[in-house]
């Protein structure tokens, strides 16, 4: 009898050591998400931020490539007509043609 003593001692030690591992990985576990959270919130807002510029410079892109196409419009109204290189000296210039009487009238 005296081998069943240390048998039932034996499990119970090895109960005990997988309790303590089990309660230590609880608590280291809880530790990393404590920390992971309160660390992270300084990573989320940068994150945050990071995508509001993002989105801002998309929208900066989408404006300036549309006014691209307006003034790739332009330039290219102007090579095909003379009447467009009129117009840009008369309403931009204050141009006029010999003979011509000009009325300015001023901008609101």
């Amino acid at each position: 009898m005296a081998s069943a003593v240390p048998t039932h001692d034996s499990r119970r030690a090895a109960q005990l050591t997988l309790r303590a591992a089990g309660v230590l990985s609880l608590a280291a576990a809880a530790i990393f998400v404590l920390l992971f959270f309160v660390n992270d919130n300084r990573g989320v807002s940068e994150l945050q931020q990071a995508r509001k510029r993002v989105a801002g410079l998309h929208a900066d892109i989408a404006r300036l490539e549309a006014e691209n196409a307006r003034l790739r419009a332009e330039i290219e109204s102007v090579q095909r007509s003379t009447y467009a290189v009129e117009r840009i000296a008369r309403e931009d210039l204050g141009m006029s043609k010999k003979g011509e009487i000009v009325y300015m009238l001023p901008k609101r």
